[in-house]
């Protein structure tokens, strides 16, 4: 930069962000506080499209009186037992939301969290893991 004749060079700080988002794994209730490995990649991705497909599903069978789980499973080409896995769109917003953000231990995946109790307060009980407390 030229400014009245005069070279100048302006110098802004800036460190880059780390590559790797640093996660607080949600712990069981009784476990001591240890480093636990969160969630496969792969495993949050199935579990994503899993829970997409189990809204999708539960809304088509809401709204439309001619829609059966059997249609459904017939045009999506998979099992009958598939298509109920609708069950994931109860799964309380709090882990759904540490599911996706890999907050969950390793070993939770959509088989895991599919058959859980309607009752949020008990899929928490059921995993085995703390209520986060909310802010």
């Amino acid at each position: 930069m030229v400014v009245d004749g005069q070279d100048r060079t302006l110098t802004v700080p800036w460190i880059p962000p780390a590559p790797y988002q640093r996660r607080e794994i949600i712990q069981g209730e009784h476990e001591p506080h240890a480093s636990i490995r969160p969630m496969r990649v792969l495993a949050r991705t199935v579990f994503a499209e899993s829970l997409h497909n189990a809204h999708r599903w539960l809304d088509e069978l809401i709204t439309d009186p001619d829609q059966t789980i059997e249609t459904i499973a017939v045009r999506e080409r998979k099992s009958e037992r598939s298509i109920r896995m609708t069950s994931l769109a109860f799964v309380t917003p709090p882990i759904v939301a540490a599911a996706i953000e890999g907050r969950l231990p390793r070993g939770f995946g959509t088989k895991r969290l599919m058959d859980l109790p309607m009752l949020w307060s008990h899929q928490w009980t059921v995993l085995g893991l703390k209520v986060p407390v909310q802010s």
